[in-house]
């Protein structure tokens, strides 16, 4: 199989005209992608834009495992178009750049057999190009590809994803990154530019079961796999290496339903690609949980933002406080002294009905809950030398919001949302005992005892 269409798609991609996407900046794809070690970009500090607001959302799909796709939306219980299942929240779709990582396959087709991924049972998701044009139209256009579910229906599947997102960025300036028609294009960064800014993406993800035959090889479609360190420290080397005036590299990882980073995140996310490689912003997702936020060095790390919008998933509201929400953030970033962009706010909303249809939480004492517990998260990251874990201030309109110590005398937007800001005060002791209990690992299940099998010649 070849992926012929595909790739005549993504070659003349960097000649298209320039398109707006109504935001007061103009984002654009950038005009070559240029990848060297030492590469530096021939610009000062004063061009391009002062600001950038970058949005992060979770885990995203647009149909349920098993069921075949519809032009018209994705059915549960009843049919739900793609516009009605973002609306609630597309007012909050308002940055310059907007990132989710498509957990799916993006096809049109029902007659690809799916991989069985030798579990015996499996999920496979597969959705519609209708969804990821909807998002398209929120303004969304950073994906990540590489994850346990871009194998879901084979190298066919792959291909079709290709095609399609190749699609959408004909029309529209997007960019996305993580699975390719072989290694190289699997593990390269993609670009765009905010202004004449230009900003790198490069993705890295599991397996499932780190299977061989999901892993793109010199000729084989697939991506690379995140539990190869060696396939890791290409994915991120190559971003590193890029030209690029902000980097942001996305990473699928992590034990399902499990809020606290580990120490594979510690050490790729913080440690690797944050301190040593500056890497300016790491977004981890998987767990289908909320997990904290880091600041380290002059990176930014959110290690589990949770679900988005995905009709695949549970509806998570009967988890608790700790893991019933998704995360949706705002990151405002200002140029320093250096030219460099540096991490001035952030918003962090927590929203629920991520199974279905988006929301934010009301009322708003609800949403502060799940503030309270990303800041119980927050805590206990940081090594108090290099990085430290963020805490958030809960805000009228039931976001948590933090601020650098300079950004209140910044002009516009920024300078607004931080004027009056104060640190995050301490919970009361009931809410606190509250998140602790809810953000314990679940229980395992005692061992059943060992019955040794009826043997009828044993007695003899």
């Amino acid at each position: 199989m070849g992926l012929g269409i595909s790739k005549a798609l993504l070659l003349p991609l960097a000649l298209l005209a320039v398109t707006s996407t109504g935001h007061t900046k103009t984002v654009t794809r950038c005009t070559e992608n240029v990848i060297a070690a030492d590469a530096v970009a021939a610009r000062g500090p004063d061009d391009g834009p002062e600001t950038l607001t970058i949005i992060l959302a979770g885990d995203t799909g647009f149909n349920r495992s098993g069921q075949i796709v519809e032009a018209e939306g994705f059915r549960k219980g009843e049919l739900w178009s793609f516009q009605e299942s973002s609306e609630d929240i597309a007012a909050e779709i308002d940055g310059d750049l907007a990132f989710a990582n498509i957990e799916t396959v993006v096809t049109d087709r029902n007659d690809i057999p799916p991989d069985d991924k030798e579990q015996g049972t499996s999920f496979n998701f597969r959705s519609h190009p209708n969804g990821l044009d909807s998002l398209i139209g929120r303004g969304f256009n950073l994906f990540s590809l590489a994850n346990n579910h871009s194998m879901d229906f084979g190298a066919a599947g792959v291909e079709e994803t290709l095609f399609h997102l190749a699609v959408a960025r004909h029309e529209q300036p997007i960019a996305f990154a993580g699975v390719g028609a072989n290694f190289e294009e699997a593990t390269r960064p993609a670009c765009l530019e905010v202004d004449g800014t230009r900003i790198g993406f490069a993705a890295a993800g599991i397996i499932t079961g780190a299977r061989p035959q999901h892993r793109a090889g010199e000729n084989k479609p697939g991506q690379a796999s995140y539990r190869l360190k060696e396939d890791f420290r290409a994915t991120l080397d190559r971003l590193a290496g890029m030209e690029a005036d902000y980097r942001i590299l996305s990473v699928h990882y992590g034990k399902e339903g499990r809020v606290f980073a580990d120490g594979r995140q510690i050490q790729d996310f913080r440690n690797e690609a944050a301190l040593e490689e500056g890497i300016d912003l790491i977004v981890g997702h998987h767990p289908h949980v909320v997990q904290g936020v880091e600041l380290a060095g002059d990176s930014l790390i959110f290690y589990g933002l949770g679900n988005f919008l995905h009709p695949g998933t549970t509806n998570m509201a009967r988890f608790g406080v700790c893991r019933d929400y998704g995360l949706l953030a705002k990151v405002h970033l200002a140029r320093g002294p250096t030219g460099r962009f540096e991490v001035m706010a952030i918003e962090a909303i927590p929203i629920r009905e991520t199974h279905l249809k988006p929301k934010r939480f009301e009322p708003v004492s609800a949403a502060h809950n799940r503030i309270a517990a990303l800041n119980y998260l927050g805590a206990r990251l940081g090594n108090r030398e290099e990085s430290r874990g963020v805490q958030f201030t809960p805000q009228p309109d039931g976001s948590g919001l933090y601020c650098a110590p300079e950004a209140d005398a910044l002009s516009g937007k920024v300078g607004r949302l931080c004027e009056a800001w104060q640190p995050a005060s301490r919970p009361s002791d009931r809410l606190l005992h509250q998140i602790a209990e809810a953000c314990k690992e679940k229980p395992k299940e005692p061992p059943k005892p060992k019955v040794k099998p009826f043997n009828p010649f044993s007695w003899f």
